[in-house]
Parts: C-alpha cells; sequence; structure tokens
C-alpha cells in the first residue's frame, strides 16, 4: 500500500490511506514518508482481536466469551459508515480501494447506502489477498472468509485478486473477480553485488557458509516449525550441514514459540532473527541469502516469494496454487509438498551441493517476474482503468 501511494504521489496524484485508530496509536492523523494517514474511530475490536490472537491455544476458549459479542461486527460498521460519510463528503475522493476487510467494510457500505439518501460517488473497489478459509465469528459463527462479501458485492465497482487461486475460491462463494497481479519495483529488487548493511557479517556467519533465509510475518500458517525439525535431521545425517545458517526475517504472534521450538534443538548459534526497516535492507538480504524458503500451509501469491525470485535466489516453496502461478518446478524454483520434510531436506540438499542449479534457478526467477509482477505494470492497471 505504502508503495503504490508513494507512486501515486509521484504521479501528482494525491493518495490518503484510511486505517482505523488502535490502543497502540490514538493519532487520528499523521504523515508517514510524505503520505497522509487517517485513522477512524471504529471502536476497540481490532484490539480485542488482536489480544485473542496472541492468547495461547488454552487461553482463547475463556476469552472468546470474555471478549466478543454477537454484535461487535455490526457496531464497528456503523461506526465506521458515519466516518466515511464524513472523509467522503469533505475530501470527495474519486475512488476508495478496500484491501482484504471481508466483514466490517462491506457492512459499512451497505450502512452508508440505507442511511443517506444519496449514495456516495465515489467508487469502490476491492482487493482481496487471502485464500479462503474458515473464521470463528464473535457470535461463535463459523464463516467463510468471503461469506459477507458475496452479500455485498455489488456495492464495489469492481472486486479485484491477486492470484487465480484466489479467484477460484472466490468464483465458488458466487464473487465475480477480476484476477491483477500485484507487482514489486524490479529496479529496486535486484541483487547487488555490493551491500549497504553485511548481514552476514552482523550475525557472524562465514561469506562460505550456506545461508537460508525466510522473509514474512512469523505465524503458524507459515510452517515455519519445520525448519528446526530437518536441520536437526540434515546434521545428524551427515555433520558438514553444520556450514548452513538460518535467517528468519520478520515478526508475528508465532515468533516465540519458533524460538522455544529451535533452543530445544540447541540450534541457538545456527538460527537467526531480524527485521528491517526498508526495502533497501530487504534487497541486502536477499542479496546476501543462497535460498530462499517459503513453507506455507496456505499462501495466496507470496509477496515475499516474488521479492526473492526478483533478486535472482533460488527458491523452495510449498506445493499450493498461489504458489504454482509464480513457480514451475525445477525451472524457476523448486515446489514441495506443504510440510514434507524429507522433499524439504531433499531440495536444501541439492541447492546446498549445486551451486549451479542454484544461478540457473535464480537466473529464471528473475525473469519470471521481470515478465509477470513488474510493479510498473499494477501501477500502469491502476492510472489507466481506475482512476479514468
Amino acid at each position: 500500500m505504502r508503495r503504490m501511494s508513494k507512486a501515486l504521489k509521484n504521479l501528482d496524484i494525491e493518495p490518503i490511506i484510511l486505517t482505523q485508530i488502535t490502543e497502540s496509536n490514538q493519532e487520528k492523523e499523521e504523515i508517514i514518508d510524505d503520505i497522509k494517514v487517517l485513522r477512524f474511530d471504529c471502536g476497540d475490536l481490532v484490539d480485542r482481536i488482536k489480544k485473542f490472537n496472541d492468547a495461547s491455544e488454552e487461553e482463547k476458549q475463556e476469552l472468546s466469551e470474555k471478549l466478543f459479542k454477537p454484535s461487535d461486527i455490526e457496531n464497528s460498521a456503523v461506526k465506521l459508515s458515519k466516518e466515511l460519510h464524513l472523509f467522503i463528503k469533505e475530501s470527495k475522493p474519486r475512488a476508495i480501494h478496500v484491501h482484504n476487510s471481508y466483514f466490517i467494510v462491506p457492512y459499512a457500505l451497505y450502512f452508508l447506502k440505507q442511511n443517506h439518501d444519496t449514495f456516495p460517488t465515489t467508487s469502490f473497489y476491492f482487493w482481496s489477498h487471502s485464500p479462503a478459509s474458515k473464521l470463528n465469528l464473535p457470535s461463535g459463527e463459523e464463516s467463510n472468509l468471503y461469506g459477507v462479501l458475496t452479500s455485498f458485492q455489488n456495492l464495489f465497482q469492481r472486486v479485484f485478486a491477486i492470484s487465480k487461486s484466489v479467484q477460484n475460491d472466490m468464483t465458488k462463494m458466487g464473487i465475480k473477480s477480476t484476477v491483477n497481479y500485484i507487482g514489486i519495483d524490479i529496479d529496486l529488487f535486484k541483487k547487488r553485488s555490493t551491500l549497504n548493511t553485511n548481514f552476514r557479517e552482523k550475525f557472524n556467519i562465514d561469506e562460505n557458509a550456506f545461508l537460508l533465509l525466510y522473509s514474512g510475518r512469523i505465524i503458524q500458517e507459515k510452517g515455519l516449525a519445520v525448519l528446526p525439525e530437518i536441520y536437526n535431521e540434515m546434521i545428524t545425517r551427515d555433520k558438514s550441514f553444520l556450514r548452513m545458517h538460518v535467517l528468519i526475517v520478520g515478526e508475528g504472534r508465532y515468533k516465540n514459540e519458533l524460538v522455544d521450538l529451535i533452543s530445544k534443538k540447541k540450534l541457538e548459534n545456527r538460527f537467526h532473527f531480524t527485521s528491517v526497516n526498508t526495502d533497501d535492507e530487504l534487497v541486502d538480504l536477499y542479496s546476501s541469502a543462497d535460498c530462499f524458503i517459503l513453507p506455507s500451509k496456505r499462501e495466496a501469491l507470496g509477496l515475499s516469494l516474488i521479492e526473492a525470485m526478483s533478486c535472482s535466489l533460488p527458491c523452495i516453496a510449498s506445493d499450493l496454487s498461489g504458489i504454482k502461478e509464480l513457480i514451475n518446478h525445477l525451472q524457476n524454483g523448486l515446489i514441495v509438498p506443504p510440510e514434507n520434510k524429507q522433499e524439504l531436506i531433499r531440495w536444501i540438499s541439492g541447492l546446498y551441493s549445486n551451486k549451479n542449479l542454484r544461478i540457473t534457478l535464480g537466473s529464471e526467477a528473475r525473469k519470471t517476474v521481470e515478465e509477470y509482477f513488474n510493479f510498473r505494470t499494477h501501477l500502469d492497471f491502476f492510472i489507466k482503468r481506475l482512476l479514468k
């Protein structure tokens, strides 16, 4: 979202990022990276959801009864509809793009239409970044991720899916959508020979060591628990694999549990954690690594995977429909069944010992991103079709 906002601003189109007030950020308006950010008061539901997600599985049952009420989604949507009405009246935006808010925003648009004589002339577009999943609502009801959007899709000018996989899931729910692949800046995300930040030096990793990289949210769905298990099995078979280090980039509620798993295997000196603040640092990380891994259990497409491929990094990723829109096995990357430890070991070992394979797969990965996932194509789509 920040990248698109900056690109629009460079074209003299004034973007505004709309989000909501949270316990950790009460500022109603601020400028971030020269972009105006407005925060609406939609109640504290998002804070309660965060508290629930951060709790252990044992705590969640008790917390669900304390934290949530059946009317939560409706109440939040009513508050958002009032905030949207005032914003549209004052700012008169030509278009509002909604990203992944499957419940609150569709309801809010419904209330906006019900409570005002004229529905805004502003165009609303919905972008779906997530594969289908089952969600437990505050009422205790189990709902499909796309359920509410199905009912209110007519309130949006168009609905977009970021992959064919997501589009197929939405079609099954009766939602008509158009695929538009997200893109990245291929001029920025390009392998470097000279680094601004030397992460190997930072973590005392030898230049000749094999560096396996993951970048993204540290949550259970990413399948990261398998990494210490396969590492332990690899060094049990062959001690030479101790030359391999694993660098995990990101934050998330599963981090402490993952650190515990690594400690139990006594692998603290082979697993490293860091976070980055800029895309420039990310490019340095991709350029420092020998292989990127994405062992997800579910994935719509994989932005970090696109970034790694753009930096000519050979990638190993799960055999999921969204990921297969990016990777053709043994042509521009490697596909492994989710949680299949032996296949992961097989292909990590293969890349570890075969530099030519790493170079070939990385080169083809870069060509794929250049052809299909260039941010410029994504931006042109916005300008020519959505802002005309």
